[in-house]
């Protein structure tokens, strides 16, 4: 909590000189949106996925998937809360590759040489990417949004996460995984 309010005080004259007036400090989300467009290390280094295996072959290292629906308010949650954390973000950031993939994409994707796509092209059916399928184990016969997996350097999976992830509990997944 302190460094929080150290964070805080540190960029106060930013967030007072951004203002234009009161009514963009009407809640604490606007002040959380302002604290993170003033704190350029706030940020996931999110990678794309297209450009997985050109970096994996120059640098190989582990990988996080973060793997989301449009809509669902357990991802949203995450990211709002989770993957905005300092701790959190430099831990990601430092030992692996991360990347955001729409469970629900219509786009094929390379990954390791191989080809995914979502067989249900129609807009309008919801339907899970094969990626998806392929790595996100089910939890109790159920698959849970968000679900977040981890390879490791060799594209081998070490563990599927069903669900949000809260801030308290996410840094010892992490742990976890850089360990293994």
């Amino acid at each position: 909590m302190r460094t929080f309010i150290g964070f805080f005080l540190i960029l106060l004259p930013f967030v007072v000189t951004s203002c234009d007036n009161e009514k963009q400090l009407k809640s604490s989300t606007d002040l959380k949106e302002i604290i993170k467009a003033n704190n350029a290390f706030a940020d996931i280094n999110w990678v794309d996925i297209k450009d997985l295996d050109k970096l994996m072959a120059k640098d190989a290292k582990k990988i996080m998937i973060f793997f989301y629906r449009p809509g669902c308010p357990y991802c949203q949650e995450m990211k709002q809360t989770t993957l905005i954390q300092s701790n959190i973000i430099r831990m990601i950031n430092d030992n692996f590759y991360p990347v955001m993939f729409d469970g629900r994409s219509k786009e094929a994707v390379v990954l390791n040489g191989i080809t995914y796509s979502n067989q249900e092209q129609n807009i309008d059916v919801r339907s899970n990417h094969e990626l998806h399928k392929a790595l996100v184990d089910p939890y109790n016969d159920n698959i849970y949004w968000p679900s977040t997996v981890f390879l490791n350097e060799n594209y081998q999976k070490l563990r599927s996460y069903p669900g949000l992830q809260k801030p308290a509990q996410f840094p010892r997944v992490l742990q976890n995984m850089i360990k293994r």
